[in-house]
Protein backbone atom coordinates (compact mmCIF):
# COMPACT_ATOMS: atom_id res chain seq x y z
CA UNK A 1 0.00 0.00 0.00
CA UNK A 2 1.20 3.34 -0.92
CA UNK A 3 2.52 5.77 2.01
CA UNK A 4 1.25 9.58 2.07
CA UNK A 5 4.15 11.11 0.17
CA UNK A 6 3.62 8.37 -2.74
CA UNK A 7 0.40 9.16 -2.48
CA UNK A 8 0.79 12.79 -2.73
CA UNK A 9 3.26 12.58 -4.87
CA UNK A 10 1.16 10.69 -7.48
CA UNK A 11 -1.80 13.25 -7.20
CA UNK A 12 0.86 15.93 -8.37
CA UNK A 13 1.59 13.91 -11.34
CA UNK A 14 -2.16 13.47 -11.91
CA UNK A 15 -2.83 17.12 -11.52
CA UNK A 16 0.54 18.53 -13.35
CA UNK A 17 -0.47 16.02 -16.23
CA UNK A 18 -4.24 16.62 -16.92
CA UNK A 19 -6.43 14.17 -16.05
CA UNK A 20 -7.13 15.32 -12.04
CA UNK A 21 -10.34 16.89 -12.87
CA UNK A 22 -13.61 18.22 -11.13
CA UNK A 23 -14.05 18.30 -7.30
CA UNK A 24 -10.87 16.36 -6.55
CA UNK A 25 -8.70 18.81 -8.77
CA UNK A 26 -10.36 21.82 -7.15
CA UNK A 27 -9.97 19.78 -3.48
CA UNK A 28 -5.87 19.04 -4.37
CA UNK A 29 -5.42 23.00 -5.58
CA UNK A 30 -6.68 24.44 -2.05
CA UNK A 31 -4.16 21.65 -0.69
CA UNK A 32 -1.26 22.68 -3.16
CA UNK A 33 -2.28 26.54 -1.80
CA UNK A 34 -1.92 25.82 1.48
CA UNK A 35 1.53 23.26 1.53
CA UNK A 36 4.83 24.21 -0.07
CA UNK A 37 6.33 20.97 0.00
CA UNK A 38 3.27 19.98 -2.31
CA UNK A 39 3.14 23.33 -4.64
CA UNK A 40 6.67 21.98 -5.00
CA UNK A 41 5.85 18.45 -6.28
CA UNK A 42 3.65 19.86 -8.34
CA UNK A 43 6.52 22.37 -9.87
CA UNK A 44 8.92 19.73 -10.49
CA UNK A 45 6.50 17.23 -11.78
CA UNK A 46 5.51 20.59 -14.47
CA UNK A 47 8.91 20.96 -15.14
CA UNK A 48 9.41 17.69 -16.04
CA UNK A 49 6.43 17.12 -17.67
CA UNK A 50 7.59 19.89 -20.72
CA UNK A 51 10.59 18.05 -21.27
CA UNK A 52 8.56 15.48 -23.24
CA UNK A 53 7.37 17.97 -25.65
CA UNK A 54 10.93 18.80 -26.74
CA UNK A 55 11.01 16.52 -30.14
CA UNK A 56 8.00 18.23 -30.93
CA UNK A 57 8.06 20.96 -33.97
CA UNK A 58 5.42 23.39 -33.88
CA UNK A 59 2.56 23.48 -36.18
CA UNK A 60 1.13 26.84 -37.75
CA UNK A 61 -3.09 26.34 -37.77
CA UNK A 62 -4.63 27.03 -41.38
CA UNK A 63 -5.37 31.25 -41.32
CA UNK A 64 -9.20 30.01 -41.80
CA UNK A 65 -8.44 28.87 -38.34
CA UNK A 66 -7.21 32.06 -36.92
CA UNK A 67 -10.30 34.03 -38.58
CA UNK A 68 -12.33 31.98 -36.82
CA UNK A 69 -10.68 32.58 -33.52
CA UNK A 70 -10.73 36.14 -33.94
CA UNK A 71 -14.91 36.45 -34.90
CA UNK A 72 -15.59 33.83 -31.75
CA UNK A 73 -14.23 36.22 -28.91
CA UNK A 74 -16.39 38.45 -27.22
CA UNK A 75 -15.60 42.53 -27.58
CA UNK A 76 -12.66 43.70 -25.28
CA UNK A 77 -14.96 45.75 -22.52
CA UNK A 78 -12.21 48.52 -21.57
CA UNK A 79 -13.96 49.37 -18.61
CA UNK A 80 -14.20 45.96 -17.16
CA UNK A 81 -9.97 45.58 -17.64
CA UNK A 82 -9.49 49.25 -15.87
CA UNK A 83 -11.35 47.71 -13.03
CA UNK A 84 -10.01 44.77 -12.71
CA UNK A 85 -6.54 45.89 -13.21
CA UNK A 86 -5.68 45.81 -9.42
CA UNK A 87 -6.77 42.21 -9.33
CA UNK A 88 -4.32 41.28 -12.07
CA UNK A 89 -1.43 42.89 -10.71
CA UNK A 90 -2.45 41.50 -7.36
CA UNK A 91 -2.16 37.97 -8.89
CA UNK A 92 0.92 38.68 -10.33
CA UNK A 93 2.45 39.57 -7.27
CA UNK A 94 1.39 36.37 -5.81
CA UNK A 95 2.48 34.33 -8.54
CA UNK A 96 5.81 36.05 -8.03
CA UNK A 97 6.05 35.38 -4.34
CA UNK A 98 4.87 31.74 -5.51
CA UNK A 99 8.30 31.61 -7.43
CA UNK A 100 10.50 32.45 -4.49
CA UNK A 101 8.83 29.98 -2.29
CA UNK A 102 9.47 27.43 -4.97
CA UNK A 103 11.95 27.85 -7.64
CA UNK A 104 14.83 27.90 -4.91
CA UNK A 105 13.96 24.99 -2.98
CA UNK A 106 14.26 22.89 -6.99
CA UNK A 107 17.35 24.40 -7.18
CA UNK A 108 18.59 22.95 -3.50
CA UNK A 109 17.12 19.70 -4.29
CA UNK A 110 16.64 19.53 -8.83
CA UNK A 111 14.48 16.03 -9.37
CA UNK A 112 17.32 13.04 -9.97
CA UNK A 113 15.10 11.50 -12.44
CA UNK A 114 13.75 12.27 -15.87
CA UNK A 115 10.47 10.92 -17.38
CA UNK A 116 10.92 9.42 -20.73
CA UNK A 117 7.75 8.45 -21.20
CA UNK A 118 3.74 8.67 -20.32
CA UNK A 119 2.18 5.32 -21.39
CA UNK A 120 -1.64 5.53 -21.98
CA UNK A 121 -4.72 3.18 -22.37
CA UNK A 122 -6.54 2.87 -25.67
CA UNK A 123 -9.30 5.42 -23.92
CA UNK A 124 -6.58 8.38 -22.54
CA UNK A 125 -8.51 7.47 -19.38
CA UNK A 126 -5.50 6.11 -16.95
CA UNK A 127 -1.49 6.20 -17.09
CA UNK A 128 1.33 5.31 -15.61
CA UNK A 129 4.41 8.11 -15.36
CA UNK A 130 7.95 6.29 -16.35
CA UNK A 131 11.05 8.21 -15.15
CA UNK A 132 14.57 7.62 -15.20
CA UNK A 133 17.17 8.12 -12.86
CA UNK A 134 20.45 7.74 -15.41
CA UNK A 135 23.31 7.76 -12.74
CA UNK A 136 21.66 4.57 -11.18
CA UNK A 137 19.49 3.11 -14.21
CA UNK A 138 16.80 3.06 -12.26
CA UNK A 139 13.34 3.18 -13.95
CA UNK A 140 10.27 4.13 -12.03
CA UNK A 141 6.63 3.85 -12.99
CA UNK A 142 3.92 5.67 -11.02
CA UNK A 143 0.30 4.61 -12.47
CA UNK A 144 -1.78 8.07 -11.78
CA UNK A 145 -5.09 6.21 -11.88
CA UNK A 146 -4.40 2.72 -10.61
CA UNK A 147 -6.20 -0.08 -12.17
CA UNK A 148 -7.30 -3.40 -10.51
CA UNK A 149 -5.62 -6.59 -11.71
CA UNK A 150 -6.90 -9.72 -10.24
CA UNK A 151 -4.79 -12.38 -8.11
CA UNK A 152 -4.67 -14.47 -10.83
CA UNK A 153 -2.21 -11.93 -13.36
CA UNK A 154 0.50 -9.57 -12.90
CA UNK A 155 1.60 -6.37 -15.23
CA UNK A 156 4.37 -7.21 -17.07
CA UNK A 157 6.51 -4.38 -18.65
CA UNK A 158 7.91 -4.47 -22.50
CA UNK A 159 10.52 -2.84 -24.49
CA UNK A 160 9.77 -3.27 -27.90
CA UNK A 161 12.83 -1.99 -30.27
CA UNK A 162 11.90 -0.96 -34.10
CA UNK A 163 11.41 -4.22 -35.57
CA UNK A 164 12.88 -6.67 -33.04
CA UNK A 165 11.11 -8.93 -30.33
CA UNK A 166 9.75 -6.97 -27.35
CA UNK A 167 11.90 -7.53 -24.25
CA UNK A 168 10.73 -7.61 -20.88
CA UNK A 169 11.66 -5.24 -18.33
CA UNK A 170 10.21 -6.71 -15.23
CA UNK A 171 6.90 -7.38 -13.30
CA UNK A 172 4.96 -3.88 -12.31
CA UNK A 173 3.35 -3.23 -8.93
CA UNK A 174 -0.59 -2.34 -10.26
CA UNK A 175 -1.36 0.27 -7.37
CA UNK A 176 1.57 2.20 -6.64
CA UNK A 177 5.08 2.84 -8.07
CA UNK A 178 7.20 0.24 -9.32
CA UNK A 179 11.29 0.54 -9.68
CA UNK A 180 13.18 -1.72 -12.07
CA UNK A 181 17.23 -1.74 -12.30
CA UNK A 182 17.89 -1.25 -15.68
CA UNK A 183 21.03 -3.27 -17.73
CA UNK A 184 23.20 -1.31 -19.44
CA UNK A 185 21.65 0.38 -22.81
CA UNK A 186 18.77 -1.60 -22.60
CA UNK A 187 17.23 1.99 -23.22
CA UNK A 188 16.87 4.10 -26.06
CA UNK A 189 15.15 6.37 -27.72
CA UNK A 190 14.01 4.42 -30.75
CA UNK A 191 11.58 1.84 -28.97
CA UNK A 192 7.96 1.70 -27.06
CA UNK A 193 7.35 0.72 -24.15
CA UNK A 194 4.32 -0.89 -23.18
CA UNK A 195 2.20 -2.82 -20.12
CA UNK A 196 0.64 -5.80 -21.28
CA UNK A 197 -1.78 -8.44 -18.67
CA UNK A 198 -0.05 -11.62 -17.97
CA UNK A 199 -0.59 -14.92 -16.14
CA UNK A 200 0.40 -14.74 -11.98
CA UNK A 201 4.43 -14.50 -11.87
CA UNK A 202 4.77 -13.05 -15.98
CA UNK A 203 4.57 -14.47 -19.26
CA UNK A 204 5.54 -18.31 -19.48
CA UNK A 205 6.98 -18.07 -23.03
CA UNK A 206 9.25 -14.89 -23.00
CA UNK A 207 6.96 -13.02 -24.92
CA UNK A 208 3.51 -10.73 -24.50
CA UNK A 209 0.62 -13.74 -24.18
CA UNK A 210 -1.91 -11.14 -22.70
CA UNK A 211 -3.96 -7.80 -23.46
CA UNK A 212 -1.63 -4.86 -24.33
CA UNK A 213 -2.93 -2.22 -21.65
CA UNK A 214 -0.66 0.43 -21.84
CA UNK A 215 1.47 1.77 -24.35
CA UNK A 216 3.96 5.31 -25.28
CA UNK A 217 6.89 5.93 -27.11
CA UNK A 218 10.41 6.30 -25.35
CA UNK A 219 11.29 10.14 -25.27
CA UNK A 220 13.92 12.51 -23.77
CA UNK A 221 16.67 10.43 -23.95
Amino acid sequence: MKNRREYDSALAAEYALGPLRGLARMRFERRVRRDPRLAADVASWQSLFTQLDNRLAPLAPPERVWKRLVLELPPINVRHINRHRWLYAGWAIAACLAAVLIIPRLLVEPPSAIPVAVLSNSQQSSQWVVSLEKSTRHLTLTPLNPIEVSHNNSLELWRIPDGKKPQSLGLLNASGPTQLQLAENQLDGHSLLAISLEPHGGSPTGQPTGSVLFSGPIQNL
